[in-house]
């Protein structure tokens, strides 16, 4: 790809940028101008709305580096450990027997595996809310900390109280891994490949689930259980400790480093990301950077954290973009596809399935096969595109599985019972059932409710992202705490019938609050939430960019 914007020097961008910025109240309410300096080349100046930093394009910048392969797979590493460590407990908890004292209930099998997500709420609220002032990289450094040790204290347990605290513990991690890891990408990644680049990270995680099943049904096949599922809950601490080590060759985003006043710092990073491209344009980068990292600072300097937490909701433009992100986050856990992953082992072995963790792969490697793909679509098709196309795929195979499931425990009473055999057809009808969800699911919420950086402006970035993947942590405790009695009060059916519900009201919040970031880059997604939830202005931003765009391609 050649320079869309070429010998742009710094002279040239000193009228790029005029800003007005005033949050003291709706009526005076924020307004940021961006104006392109394209009548240098014969164009005219768009709407005011565009950000020229997705028509300054690095030569090759869509081409990824060996080293940007590197670091974003390191970073992406925070994602593997959410996904090992929140899969783990579906093959390990049923290893578990009478080691903690006695055998364990479904209440403390649901609090037991509620525990990471109880601290997964923490992690996200604190390391996110922290992430500006520790910086993103040490934050994922402290999220490995607490990995590490919820690891060694599950392994080590011998009560249920110690194996909850380890859960807790463990869940710090989790939740600062789940704000910082996708973080951290969206601000490093070059536009053009920002959704494959998150879409790394979000891999990570089924990729982990997957590792944690396939290991839990070789353990069950062939280790004994007493040593079997602390061996199974300790390897936790091996990514982590990885990571850890290898922190030291991963940059700071250039955001956090001119928060600090840091430009030659950042201007660095920059210069490693888009490596070749002319000292113009990173200048020019660097330029609309700041910009937007001007912004948080007026706001951290003119507000305190109580007149900063209000303002995340009476302006009206954060409080928007907040709830596209927050609901996606909720809705894509309240699908219930964690409850196949979480409790897998007795699901299948309800079912009559020799290796229940085995058969626990059908949904991690499901949805990492179908997540893969998405990832490397969605920079192509566009987020909103590829949930709108796929997202009834969802609907059609929880419906299909409820059908299973009710002939299924037709005579059981609603409910599935150990011991009891089942045919074998309706249980290949029910496998069948769950791959479509699955595969609609990885294709869409398993990796889209991960962008949510794109939606934030910068000044809301860190925190916003902690508040989302809050309300991602507490839906999904909705779902850990209570599966095993929704299963003996409501029944299968009743019970899948109430997440067909939630993925309903998902479709409708999606159709009427999800806009499109494709081609957008993360700084001017901002510009989207401005009067309304943006569907149709994301529309009309990315159609007069191709215009400019393809003006300037002709003008080359």
């Amino acid at each position: 790809m050649s320079t869309y914007l070429p010998n742009i020097g710094p002279d040239s961008v000193s009228s790029v940028r005029q800003s007005t910025t005033n949050l003291e109240s709706e009526d005076k309410k924020e307004e940021v101008y961006h104006q392109e300096n394209v009548n240098d080349v014969g164009l005219p100046v768009g709407h005011g709305h565009l950000v020229d930093e997705n028509l300054v394009r690095a030569e090759n910048e869509d081409k990824v580096t060996p080293y940007f392969v590197f670091l974003i797979s390191i970073a992406a590493v925070a994602g593997f450990l959410f996904g090992y460590d929140t899969g783990i407990v579906g093959s390990a908890l049923p290893m578990v027997g009478t080691d903690l004292g006695h055998e364990l209930d479904d209440n403390e099998k649901e609090i037991i595996t509620a525990g990471t997500t109880i601290g997964a709420l923490f992690g996200a609220l604190i390391l996110g809310s922290y992430a500006d002032k520790l910086g993103r990289k040490w934050a994922m450094a402290i999220a490995d900390f607490f990995f590490t040790a919820g690891a060694i204290i599950i392994a080590s347990s011998f009560s249920v109280a110690q194996m909850i605290v380890g859960r807790l513990v463990l869940g710090v991690g989790v939740g600062g891994a789940a704000v910082i890891g996708p973080l951290y990408i969206a601000e490093l990644a070059p536009t053009a490949v920002r959704g494959r680049c998150i879409g790394i990270n979000a891999f990570f995680i089924p990729f982990g689930q997957v590792i944690a099943s396939a290991l839990g049904a070789g353990f069950d096949a062939g280790v004994d259980y007493k040593i079997g599922w602390r061996i199974l809950f300790g390897l936790g601490v091996v990514p982590s400790i990885v990571q850890l080590c290898l922190m030291h060759w991963l940059p700071e985003s250039p955001r956090v480093l001119l928060l600090r006043g840091q430009p030659e710092k950042a201007k660095d990073t920059l210069r490693t990301i888009y490596s070749g491209a002319p000292e113009d344009v990173i200048d020019f980068k660097l330029k609309v950077i700041a910009q937007y990292v001007e912004a948080t600072t007026i706001m951290q300097r003119q507000f305190s954290l109580k007149e900063r937490a209000k303002k995340y909701w009476s302006h009206k433009p954060y409080r928007r973009a907040l709830i596209a992100v927050c609901g996606m986050q909720a809705f894509g856990q309240l699908t219930g596809y964690n409850t196949l992953l979480y409790y897998s082992g007795t699901i299948f072995g309800l079912l009559g399935l020799k290796n229940g963790a085995a058969a626990g792969l059908i949904p991690s490697g499901g949805n990492a096969l179908f997540l893969f793909i998405g990832m490397s679509l969605v920079d192509r098709v566009g987020r909103r595109k590829l949930m709108m196309r796929i997202y009834p795929g969802m609907l059609i195979g929880l419906v299909w599985a409820i059908i299973s499931f009710h002939y299924l425990a037709k005579t059981t009473g609603g409910v599935l019972e150990a011991g009891n055999t089942y045919p074998p057809a309706l249980v290949g009808s029910l496998l069948g059932a769950i791959l479509l969800f699955v595969a609609s699911f990885g294709l869409t919420y398993s990796h889209m409710i991960w962008y949510q950086s794109e939606f934030l402006a910068l000044e809301i970035r860190a925190v916003g992202s902690a508040i989302s993947t809050c309300f991602c942590w507490l839906a999904n405790l909705v779902v850990s705490v209570a599966y095993l009695t929704q299963l003996r009060t409501l029944g299968t059916v009743g019970t899948y019938g109430m997440y067909l519900g939630f993925i309903s009201c998902g479709y409708v919040f999606v159709y009427f609050c999800y806009p499109e970031t494709k081609g957008l880059s993360i700084d001017e997604t901002r510009q989207i939430f401005e009067d309304d939830f943006g569907v149709k202005k994301a529309d009309a931003m990315l159609k007069e960019k191709r215009q400019i765009a393809a003006g300037l391609h002709s003008q080359a």
